[in-house]
């Protein structure tokens, strides 16, 4: 024993308690050595990502499409494209307009003077050369449809006519300049009559053409009435059901742009089986095309034709078509 100092006294039971305690604490949330037998820390597998649906939802809609076409072709009545002569305006609202069906019509333009007046020299005559709008430099131009303002042109009438009398396709009069063109091409109006069993009294929208004119494959956001005046056009129709073998990827546009074109086809292979009617429009046809059928028109001669959309019963639409 020292002589010098006292003996340091040993730790109480209570405070090596509390020390072990406090030891044992650290360890289990990361302190101090591991033991031997500990398991290492494996971190939480991610959760998986939610299923994209999508694809299967559209499968299932081209499905339940195809599904309806089949059912429709067990019957000539309900999968043929008809022809009508003088139909009441009763017959068209249920058989065709509330259904959603294309129909052709004859007999409804009898005694309009225009079908009988309305040759190049005519149309050249009677507007002169007041200035008109239209759609030029189609020819080298891909995507003239989804760029129409682009192609927008001005010149006098007489020399429209002129540049579309002996055919092509580089430039077309059509709807789309219709309403830039109301005041010069107003006194033809005194030529035309009107389908009244169909439509308000509003003016239908002209489109002028040589031999060649195209518009190629695409669908409207609105139900349309053709009337055509002159000439001859060939109309492609194919139903909503087909839109998946179109490929849809512009607007209301076709990437196939051309079903009677063999490149095309080979380009877009799925739009050679696709369902299609074909019609030949004479002078003094109507053709009904609802709103989201495809159709892709083609000027045979020097052609005049006119559309209309105001019917009697709503037209919507267009109001709420998601254009992306």
């Amino acid at each position: 024993m020292s002589k010098s100092g006292r003996t340091p006294p040993l730790p109480s039971i209570l405070s090596q308690a509390t020390d072990m305690q406090m030891q044992m604490t650290l360890r289990q949330v990361g302190f101090g050595a591991p033991s031997a037998n500990a398991v290492p820390h494996v971190p939480p597998k991610p959760a998986p990502a939610p299923r994209d649906d999508s694809a299967l939802a559209l499968k299932r809609r081209d499905w339940l499409l195809n599904v309806m076409e089949q059912q429709r072709a067990l019957s000539p009545y309900a999968s043929g494209l008809l022809t009508a002569d003088a139909l009441s305006g009763e017959d068209f609202l249920h058989n065709f307009y509330a259904p959603g069906r294309p129909v052709l019509i004859k007999g409804a333009m009898e005694g309009w003077p225009a079908r009988a007046k309305w040759t190049p020299d005519y149309l050249a005559d009677a507007i002169g050369t007041a200035e008109v709008e239209y759609q030029g430099g189609r020819a080298q131009a891909a995507d003239y449809e989804l760029a129409k303002d682009r192609h927008k042109r001005r010149a006098p009438f007489r020399q429209f006519v002129a540049l579309v009398r002996d055919g092509g396709n580089d430039a077309y009069l059509t709807a789309y300049n219709s309403a830039a063109n109301g005041p010069a091409l107003a006194p033809l109006q005194a030529d035309l009559g009107h389908p009244d069993a169909y439509l308000a009294p509003t003016p239908g929208m002209l489109w002028i053409g040589g031999t060649g004119a195209f518009t190629p494959l695409h669908f409207d956001l609105t139900n349309n009435l053709l009337a055509q005046v002159t000439g001859t056009k060939h109309v492609i129709l194919v139903p909503p059901s087909q839109t998946h073998r179109l490929a849809h990827n512009r607007h209301v546009f076709s990437d196939v742009d051309d079903l009677t074109d063999p490149a095309r086809l080979a380009r877009y292979p799925r739009s050679r089986d696709v369902l299609r009617y074909e019609v030949r429009l004479t002078p003094g046809d109507l053709l009904f095309i609802p709103i989201g059928w495809w159709h892709q028109v083609r000027s045979e001669s020097f052609s005049t034709m006119l559309t209309y959309t105001h019917f009697h019963w709503p037209n919507a639409g267009h109001e709420n078509y998601p254009a992306g």
